[in-house]
């Protein structure tokens, strides 16, 4: 009885999962890896976020450039003063006066103070410009990674299909020998069991493709639960550089080598903007006073004293020179210095760094490939032993565990194969990143 339940129970979950999973198949869209890799690129929203960095850097340039060009100001207003004036004779003196203003100011020569905070500010744009394309070259990587996750997934569930298919009907022959007398009940039994086992590797299978779909989803930068179908067909074997010239690709190709480089220079224009703090600045000023308005200048002999507020005008040169500010240049210049040979250490850890990835990565590719060659004779190996047990059982001559032997050794093989052969196209992808290349163009 229980084990009727039980059978039951499966029967049911499977049907379930055939149920969902055609609902996907109806609603689901077809997409290759490319189509995967340009979705991600327009939708993720880490891409975006990367993007709006480097805005924020091109508008770090326009405020470093601000003071090659004039500063204009405008101001407009009422003021009022007293004040005694005169003694005795004339009494105090109060002006009332509504006045607009337009100055202006503009520095002439700073000594490179500028310049230098300018330069700074477009190397922190191509900084940010590195760092974006390292995060799509991240993305691609995640794609590639869930788009083959999936890919063996979707493999992984026709295996488990045909072992299915496989074990009932390893259990109809043993059936049929068991009423025929010429086998024990405990072949039925033991057949029924491996149904149920491989009916649940089904429902495995099925659930990690819904899984891996999620993951792709996640990866692409669009709505998880969104039914997404895929191409299953994996990309051309790209033609890759021998070892050597996969690291003098991955020095000079990274993003975040650049990076570090564009980082370096930046910071050796902020030490030399720093230097000049120490040198004067040069610059002009001019303005303009519309008044309106009057004065008056208390009373003499009787009659007041009045005059009416003039327009006035004023132009001039200065020269600043900073003579002393208690160490604050001497400061900012030593932890500009500072900060720039920090950067020059980094540098020297991420060309370690890049170095052992792709040295790993090579080596991970090289182990994939001897994989997939093992596994593919393996696996016409165990195709053959299963074949050969299974002609032994139905021929009366063989036991029925060396079918359940032949046939884990098979979907072993079967699955180890699948594996195998993705992680190879997954190596391939990890060397491109590792390269700095999104592609094997």
């Amino acid at each position: 009885m229980h084990k009727k339940a039980y059978s039951l129970l499966i029967a049911l979950s499977i049907l379930c999962a055939t149920v969902i999973a055609c609902g996907h198949c109806l609603a689901a869209e077809r997409m290759s890896l490319e189509e995967c890799i340009n979705t991600a690129l327009k939708s993720q929203p880490t891409i975006r976020a990367a993007r709006e960095n480097v805005r924020a850097g091109r508008g770090r340039e326009t405020q470093a450039a601000s003071p090659y060009f004039p500063q204009l100001t405008a101001s407009t207003g009422y003021s009022e003063s007293h004040s005694p004036m005169g003694g005795a004779f004339f009494g105090g003196s109060i002006t009332k006066t509504y006045t607009t203003s337009l100055s202006v100011n503009q520095t002439l020569y700073d000594f490179g103070k500028t310049g230098n905070a300018y330069d700074a500010a477009k190397w922190g744009t191509l900084s940010s410009e590195q760092d974006a394309e390292q995060v799509s070259q991240e993305v691609v990587l995640n794609v590639k990674q869930s788009y083959y996750g999936l890919l063996a997934a979707t493999k992984l569930v026709e295996v488990a299909r045909k072992t299915v298919e496989q074990t009932e009907s390893h259990l109809r022959q043993a059936e049929a020998f068991f009423r025929a007398g010429s086998k024990p009940r405990y072949d039925v039994t033991r057949a029924e069991v491996e149904v149920n086992n491989a009916k649940l590797g089904l429902i495995n299978a099925r659930n990690s493709v819904r899984l891996r779909t999620i993951a792709l989803n996640n990866a692409m930068g669009i709505d998880p639960g969104r039914s997404t179908e895929i191409v299953e067909a994996l990309p051309e074997v790209p033609a890759l550089p021998a070892l050597g010239q996969a690291q003098i690709d991955a020095l000079k190709n990274r993003p975040d080598m650049r990076r570090t480089e564009t980082d370096i220079e930046a910071a050796r224009s902020r030490v030399q903007a720093e230097r000049s703090n120490y040198l004067p600045t040069l610059s002009a000023n001019a303005a303009y006073n519309w008044a309106t308005g009057s004065s008056e200048f208390g009373q003499f002999m009787g009659t007041t004293l009045k005059g009416d507020v003039q327009n006035s005008w004023n132009a001039g040169i200065m020269l600043t020179l900073p003579l002393f500010q208690g160490g604050l240049t001497k400061g900012r210049v030593s932890e500009a210095r500072a900060n720039q040979l920090a950067l020059e250490a980094q540098r020297d850890i991420m060309k370690q760094s890049i170095l052992f990835e792709v040295n790993q990565a090579f080596a991970d590719l090289e182990s994939a490939a001897a994989r997939v060659d093992v596994m593919e004779k393996t696996l016409q190996k165990a195709r053959e032993n299963l074949e050969i047990a299974q002609g032994r059982y139905k021929a009366g001559v063989g036991a029925y565990i060396e079918i359940t032997d032949a046939q884990l050794s098979s979907v072993n093989s079967e699955t180890d194969h699948i594996k195998a052969l993705y992680d190879f196209h997954l190596s391939i992808a990890q060397l491109l990143k590792a390269m700095g290349r999104q592609n094997g163009d």
